[in-house]
């Protein structure tokens, strides 16, 4: 098993073992080690994984002359397969179930969920025989309420198992199976409940919601992504694609006996940070082993140098990135200063308010209707505030230091804004000299008395 992998990994360590690692070596052996991985079912992700971290480790390596180059590549190439294997982590299925029994919280429940086609109500078999071997008691739903037969095939399995199978109708809502299976486990005392369901491509949207919708009824303890070795890079897609919906909690690879890459593994454990538990060897019942990855490193490498179980055991680092600090505002301000109109603000430089509206003036001397009120134009001065004058012209002295176009660009600018403030004093003054024009209008009204009218009538 895994002949093509093996080669891969071997190859990488002969070419760089005889000779000098520079930086032209090592990258002409990580591409072919790249296009060898990815030739085993090994996904894009680990390859530029594993190939940023050996040219990170081998890159500038100083050998010494009693040290055998072959043997540290082949160490440093263990430790980047063997640390997607630790952060993965490990599950025991037995003993969650004599943990959950010894609490009296009820039965184990697992759901098994993949494509058509990958042997999962095999596979549900297959594992109800392993944990009977193990004192285990168990019933098995036939949630597969689609496909035809499959409530007969697992009748079967059972059967020969001399395992309770809880089923109904074809079209039956899978949920219902589910449910009907865990009470009766509840009622009688059962420690275990394996779930079988309907084959589904990861394409379709209704079938997956169907699958969210048993999980969210049943509630199960442990989701188990079942896979097929042998279908290469399709297998990832899916364990992504079910990841997304159903975030499972461990995979069983089948059909290992006669997958020859052994790429699908290493890549299922990389994407999903998720464990193997199980691998299917064969076609009987007893063909289901758990999964070892230091066994399965050591069927790589040829010899072992690097232990999984001890690289769990250290703290791995968690990669947490830093997040941005907005400086959204820093722009505005800027601008803020440099608009003409900004100059006549009484507000503090920078205030947000005035920099989002873009303001000319301050709210409280805006004039823009017209005034009723006659002390209003006492309150504003006809004249600017003084304080901010100093600034508007101290800005255009720092920039002079600088090329010509910034210096006849702030000319432009305050010429600009000089006529803007001659303008708006000039239509201050017009709108008070037509106020107290209307007043004078309004005071010379002369009101004529009944011996006028009759003067003027004769």
């Amino acid at each position: 098993m895994f002949d093509k992998l093996k080669k891969a990994f071997s190859g990488a360590a002969k070419s760089l073992g005889q000779k000098e690692i520079s930086e032209k070596v090592l990258d002409n052996t990580l591409l072919d080690l790249q296009i060898s991985l990815l030739e085993s079912d090994v996904a894009q992700e680990v390859v530029d994984n594993l190939s940023a971290n050996l040219k990170k480790e081998l890159l500038g390596l100083k050998l010494e002359k009693d040290m055998d180059a072959t043997q540290i590549i082949e160490s440093k190439l263990q430790e980047s397969v063997a640390g997607i294997f630790a952060r993965a982590g490990k599950i025991d299925i037995v003993e969650k179930i004599n943990a959950k029994k010894a609490a009296k919280a009820g039965p184990l429940v697992i759901v098994f969920l993949g494509i058509n086609g990958t042997g999962k109500t095999t596979t549900v078999a297959k594992v109800a025989n392993l944990l009977r071997k193990s004192g285990i008691s168990l019933v098995v739903a036939a949630g597969d309420t689609h496909r035809a037969g499959a409530i007969e095939q697992l009748s079967l399995h059972a059967e020969r198992l001399s395992l309770k199978v809880i089923a109904q109708r074809y079209g039956a809502d899978p949920s219902a199976v589910g449910r009907d299976a865990v009470d009766y486990a509840k009622k009688h005392y059962i420690d275990a409940v394996l779930i079988d369901t309907a084959g589904r491509m990861q394409t379709s949207k209704n079938l997956m919601d169907e699958m969210a919708k048993i999980i969210r009824v049943v509630k199960p303890d442990l989701k188990i992504f079942v896979g097929d070795s042998l279908a290469g890079n399709d297998t990832i897609n899916q364990a992504r694609e079910f990841f997304q919906y159903t975030n499972f909690d461990a995979a069983v690879l089948t059909k290992v006996d006669a997958d020859a890459k052994g790429g699908a593994a290493i890549s299922i454990s990389y994407i999903t940070s998720k464990p193997i538990v199980y691998v299917g060897v064969g076609q009987g019942y007893d063909d289901m082993i758990p999964f070892d990855p230091d066994k399965f490193i050591e069927s790589l490498f040829g010899s072992a140098t690097v232990s999984v179980q001890d690289l769990m055991s250290q703290p791995l680092p968690v990669l947490t990135p830093e997040p941005p600090k907005p400086q959204a505002e820093e722009p505005k301000l800027e601008i803020q200063e440099e608009k003409p109109v900004s100059a006549v603000s009484a507000s503090p430089v920078g205030s947000p308010l005035f920099a989002q509206r873009g303001a000319e003036k301050p709210l409280s001397e805006t004039p823009d209707e017209p005034d009723y009120s006659p002390p209003k134009p006492v309150v504003q001065p006809p004249p600017p505030p003084p304080a901010p004058e100093p600034s508007t012209h101290e800005e255009p002295k720092e920039e002079k230091k600088g090329r010509f176009g910034g210096l006849f660009g702030r000319k432009k600018d305050d010429k600009k804004e000089e006529e803007e403030r001659k303008a708006r004093e000039k239509k201050e003054k017009e709108d008070k000299k037509k106020r107290k024009d209307d007043k004078e209008k309004k005071d010379d009204v002369v009101y004529l008395t009944d011996e006028d009218i009759e003067d003027m009538l004769k």
